[in-house]
């Protein structure tokens, strides 16, 4: 595969796309000087002790993510047209959305505008050109999918709801088509409240849990990251029905009961846990009517560049 780089803009219902796709179709713009794709710059805290050579790191964090793009209008016709159309496409009002395709590997990043402009021409008639600036607070590129399991799913089993028969059967009205056998198993739930999940990104990512109550209430729902003995566990009681939304992200911390705010009714010992990078083994149970829980489980990896 020859390589290259796809990029689209989104923004308020309107898209804008830079570069060439992978079956070589060239976008609206053609790509003259991108940064910004790779990393973000590192924040790196010391501090010194008159006693040991050198510093000591006590701190590192990522900081936000400059992307700059400086890219030409490959259609030089109906120049006031296009200009106004890019005008109205970069508003600092609101929040875009940035996917990248580099050489098949996808990412995706929300951004700010920072700041763009027309790049100066000798006359008013010479093609298109902008210079843009974008800013990402939160640095990491994430996955193009949002993955999901339910832990406590129900299997389907192949005979429901007829077993074929054979030979003919007398005495029903359909003899060759089968019988409806008293007690027949359709599908079973599963009891094992452990599940394995796979982060393949770059660095831990944060998690949504949704417990429901789907078959009746249930009395303080709890899941545990097994390998850092850490948990979440909510003194709340659910009614049939009701949704308990816990999401441990770090710009996102919430835990909520059918949308409404109930984190005062969290563990005090509860701590909102990520996924590490690689294979995680997660638990569920409950206080009271466990068996009446389905636990689904949502997280999307995160990646340095791309």
């Amino acid at each position: 595969m020859a390589d290259f780089l796809d990029i689209t803009l989104e923004c308020n219902g309107q898209t804008l796309t830079f570069g060439k796709s992978e079956s070589g179709d060239k976008r609206e713009f053609g790509i003259t000087n991108i940064t910004g794709l790779e990393s973000s710059d590192l924040d790196l805290n010391t501090i010194d002790n008159a006693l040991v050579d050198g510093t000591i790191v006590d701190g590192k964090r990522i900081e936000k993510r400059p992307v700059h793009i400086d890219a030409r209008l490959l259609d030089d016709t109906n120049n006031a047209e296009n200009r106004q159309r890019i005008i109205k496409f970069f508003n600092p009002k609101y929040t875009g959305t940035m996917t990248v395709n580099h050489s098949g590997t996808q990412r995706k990043i929300e951004y700010e505008l920072d700041g763009w402009t027309f790049v100066s021409k000798k006359t008013i008639y010479s093609r298109l050109e902008i210079s843009v600036d974008l800013l990402c607070p939160d640095p990491f590129m994430q996955n193009m999918d949002n993955f999901g399991k339910n832990m406590a799913e129900k299997v389907a089993l192949f005979a429901f709801p007829w077993r074929v028969l054979t030979k003919k059967v007398s005495g029903v009205s359909d003899p060759y088509k089968g019988l409806a056998l008293a007690g027949q198993v359709s599908g079973y739930q599963l009891i094992n409240k452990s599940v394995a999940i796979s982060n393949d990104g770059d660095v831990p990512c944060g998690l949504q849990i949704k417990f429901v109550a789907a078959r009746g209430p249930c009395t303080g729902p709890k899941i545990t990251h097994v390998s850092s003995g850490q948990y979440m566990h909510v003194n709340i009681t659910m009614s049939q029905d009701d949704v308990l939304l816990i999401d441990t992200s770090d710009r996102n911390q919430i835990i909520e009961l059918n949308g409404t705010n109930v984190y005062q009714y969290i563990d005090r010992l509860s701590e909102p846990f990520k996924l590490d990078v690689g294979e995680n083994y997660l638990e569920y149970e409950a206080d009271e009517k466990e068996p009446n829980l389905d636990v689904y489980l949502y997280y999307t990896p995160l990646y340095l560049g791309v």
